[in-house]
């Protein structure tokens, strides 16, 4: 009976300390899963904000366009006018334009709308790995919101230009010089400024945080608990290990000391 105490005395004090060393690595895993999952809400935090901005100031684009589509009154003379300098096409111009600057600025409502909205409820409701996919889906739509949202500008730039030609007699000259120069600054100035912005793709830090797993890398965000403190049942046996995961020649030694 000593000799049996023994032994099992023995044997149970490895695999309470398998048990701990188990539980702090899923202390470990958690706690750096929640570290990370906070830099990933930053990233996300930052698209919410930057979208949310973009669809007020495409908000404010589309009213100008409808507004300019709706008040301005195009009268007899004036198209007289247009046909007498041959630019009665300049009409046309003018529409399609307004049509275009209120079309794009809609889309660039929409869909950045559509980005913050759905993004913060799959980052708060979805399964695990969900802040990640967030992230990665709103920033899939960043180029095609900033396209729109820019030819939405340089459409309500044509529109005033088409404008000025329609109502300004004289002065037409002079204040669409004054648009293109507007639209060369602006643009020269965003070249400017993208330049000195830019960070390069290698030196892009990104909220993600991951670590080796074996052969690959997981990210620290979408790990769950007992990835690495796995129970010895739940993984391949081991040759030579019996029930508990206790190599068999092992216990037989330590009995035979026992004894």
């Amino acid at each position: 009976p000593s000799s049996h105490s023994s032994f099992t005395g023995v044997r149970s004090v490895p695999l309470s300390l398998l048990a701990m060393l188990a539980a702090d690595k899923d202390r470990l895993i958690a706690g750096l899963k929640q570290n990370a999952l906070v830099l990933r809400q930053k990233e996300l935090e930052y698209f919410v904000e930057r979208y949310s901005n973009l669809a007020t100031q495409a908000s404010i684009l589309a009213g100008f366009a409808f507004d300019s589509l709706v008040e301005l009154d195009i009268t007899e003379p004036m198209k007289r006018s247009l046909e007498q300098r041959g630019r009665e096409w300049i009409e046309d111009l003018y529409y399609i334009a307004g049509s275009m600057t209120m079309t794009f600025a809609l889309y660039t409502v929409c869909i950045s709308s559509f980005a913050t909205v759905w993004g913060h409820r799959l980052a708060l409701q979805g399964p695990t790995g969900s802040v990640e996919k967030a992230v990665a889906v709103m920033m899939k739509f960043r180029t095609s919101i900033f396209v729109s949202f820019g030819l939405a500008m340089f459409s309500l730039v044509m529109s005033a230009t088409s404008m000025a030609f329609i109502k300004m007699g004289r002065a037409e000259g002079f204040v669409t010089g004054i648009f293109g120069v507007f639209f060369i600054a602006v643009v020269l100035k965003y070249q400017r400024m993208k330049y000195m912005f830019m960070i390069p793709q290698e030196s892009m830090v990104h909220g993600d945080v991951r670590v080796n797993c074996g052969s690959a890398e997981v990210d620290v965000g979408s790990l769950e608990e007992g990835h690495f403190g796995a129970a010895p049942s739940e993984r391949e046996p081991r040759s030579g290990a019996g029930p508990s995961g206790f190599p068999e020649g092992r216990a037989a030694a330590l009995l035979q000391n026992a004894r």
